[in-house]
């Protein structure tokens, strides 16, 4: 109910509608678009899934625009977001018609593949862009005291609108590689993917041009300006302690999530499922990536009134320590059913956390820097989990199977939670709260 009101009271901003329209379409096609990549990559004949290929898959998805962001993110501050969302999504449209095009005539042998992991990377980098330019563009459909509520709804909204999507994905491969061909129905998956690329796109040109910002435009970007960009930036970030210590405890997320996707597709593709039996092994880990997935939408439920009741700084923390303690305990059972109970509660503490360090960063970087903040932000979101995927290479053995990697990976949750209270204990849980209703009505109070 909670929920639904705050939604209700969002909904009056038309263009914050819009912006929600443009993230459900358009998280939709990621979703559809990844399982695709995930079943052509992983679960097909003539993959060899191990952990170190799970880790390779996501370097080739997420380093490139890692080493990338940096620079574009100036086009954030420059440029119109709208009209980039809307060129972006109709780029990742084309990329998916081509591989649509090319997987389900059996182009991807030789000089072929090399265009196909061109297209997937295109693809899938994208995704994190135009993801920064919207979440830097949020501030301008909502007012500043509502930045919680609606940094709370927009993580609740991807991930569902992604678990949607490749649900739809799954469903086609488990349902129509038999009758189709592997192939054929991995192509379908991506010719859907497109379809919900253009209606991001149709959307986004709904949005007024000016209201995702930045404030003004400039005609042309030099290799000077955007190093200059970059580091006015990171100066920015540097001198705001709230922000990249939230930026932190985001990072020990995404590489204990890093470190599970990897785990999960290769103990369901070699010990539970066994080999050969692709479809029990794609449906497994759906099945925990759906579970997680659930948890990720229930944060926005959660994550707004843990926060009005201890504060910003103290969610934080205690997301953490849910995740450790979830982890060192029921993650470290070797059986599907407890692996499904730490699916849920690492998807709802882990989200929960972002939608806090969401805000922190919206409330304390300036509307001029945002949108190469939250492009930083990305960087530091992707080289985490590629980092987390490395590390379940290095330690886990080929079947996955680890009790004690496991338990150590919470230990590291539990100790990251303590220290980020610590850490953040001399700027005061009022310095967190900034971009909340409890501050607002705080100022309130003063006034």
């Amino acid at each position: 109910m909670e929920f639904t009101r705050r939604l209700s009271r969002l909904s009056r901003h038309r263009d914050f509608r819009r912006l929600v329209l443009v993230r459900l379409c358009g998280q939709c096609g990621d979703g559809t678009a990844q399982v695709g990549m995930a079943s052509y990559l992983l679960f097909s004949p003539q993959s060899q899934t191990s952990a170190w290929a799970v880790a390779g898959v996501l370097a080739l998805t997420m380093l490139p625009y890692s080493l990338l962001g940096p620079f574009v993110s100036v086009l954030l501050d420059r440029f119109s977001r709208r009209r980039i969302s809307v060129l972006v999504d109709v780029t990742r449209a084309v990329c998916s018609l081509a591989l649509a095009a090319m997987i389900a005539v059996h182009r991807t042998g030789g000089g072929a593949s090399v265009v196909l992991a061109v297209l997937l990377l295109v693809m899938l980098s994208l995704n994190r862009f135009t993801l920064a330019g919207l979440q830097a563009g949020l501030a301008g459909t909502v007012e500043e005291a509502e930045y919680l509520e609606a940094s709370s709804i927009m993580p609740m909204i991807g991930p569902l609108a992604a678990l949607v999507g490749g649900a739809a994905a799954g469903a086609i491969r488990l349902a129509l590689g038999g009758p189709l061909g592997t192939d054929a129905a991995n192509g379908l998956i991506f010719v859907l993917a497109a379809a919900l690329f253009v209606g991001a796109a149709g959307t986004a040109c709904r949005i007024g041009r000016t209201v995702l910002g930045p404030a003004t435009d400039a005609e042309r970007v030099t290799v000077g300006d955007v190093a200059h960009g970059l580091a006015t930036g990171m100066r920015h970030l540097a001198h705001r302690p709230p922000a990249w210590l939230a930026l932190l405890a985001e990072a020990v997320v995404r590489i204990g999530y890093g470190f599970l996707m990897a785990f999960v597709v290769v103990i369901h593709r070699h010990h539970f499922a066994g080999e050969g039996r692709l479809g029990s092994a794609m449906a497994g880990a759906g099945g925990w990536f759906a579970v997680s997935g659930v948890g990720f939408v229930l944060s926005g439920v959660v994550s707004v009134p843990v926060a009005e009741r201890i504060g910003v700084r103290r969610c934080i923390g205690a997301m953490l320590l849910v995740m450790g303690l979830s982890q060192a305990t029921v993650g470290a059972i070797m059986a599907v059913p407890a692996l499904l109970v730490n699916s849920f509660l690492t998807g709802l503490a882990g989200q929960s956390l972002k939608v806090q360090t969401d805000t922190v960063v919206q409330a304390h970087v300036d509307d001029d820097h945002r949108g190469r903040v939250f492009t930083l932000y990305d960087v530091l979101y992707n080289i985490s989990t590629v980092l987390g995927a490395v590390l379940a290479a290095v330690v886990l053995p080929p079947d996955a199977v680890s009790p004690p990697a496991m338990a150590a990976l919470g230990a590291g949750a539990l100790l990251a939670g303590l220290g980020f209270l610590a850490a953040t204990r001399p700027l005061g849980g009022a310095t967190f709260d900034r971009g909340t209703r409890a501050a607002d009505e705080r100022a309130g109070a003063r006034a």
